[in-house]
């Protein structure tokens, strides 16, 4: 249970894919949420139509990365920011690793 002090707004955040079969149905849980009185960041993949409606739906759109680049590629996500120095074989691990969490969404 989260502690909400009194006046104090519940900050609720998701996540998802672009694709409007896993969006839709989250539509109608983000108008509860804000009609509850929650505040919703949406963060979504650069796709205007999906973000038009989650703004309808009471959202605030966010952005997976900070200046948002049109040619955002979710399977990309994390594979950029590797630790500097690492083996190979442990790139090849996180390479592996990044796709498979990143598609859970």
């Amino acid at each position: 249970m989260v502690c909400i002090g009194a006046g104090e707004q519940p900050v609720v955040a998701m996540f998802n894919v672009s694709m409007i079969g896993h969006v839709n149905p989250t539509f109608p849980l983000v108008m509860e949420l804000v009609g509850r009185g929650c505040k919703v960041h949406y963060f979504l993949p650069p796709n205007e139509d999906i973000r038009s409606a989650a703004r309808d739906a009471g959202a605030f759109v966010e952005a997976y990365l900070e200046d948002d680049p049109q040619d955002f590629v979710l399977e990309h996500c994390g594979v950029d920011r590797m630790i500097p120095d690492l083996p190979e074989e442990e790139q090849q691990l996180w390479r592996g690793a990044v796709w498979p969490l990143a598609s859970t969404l």
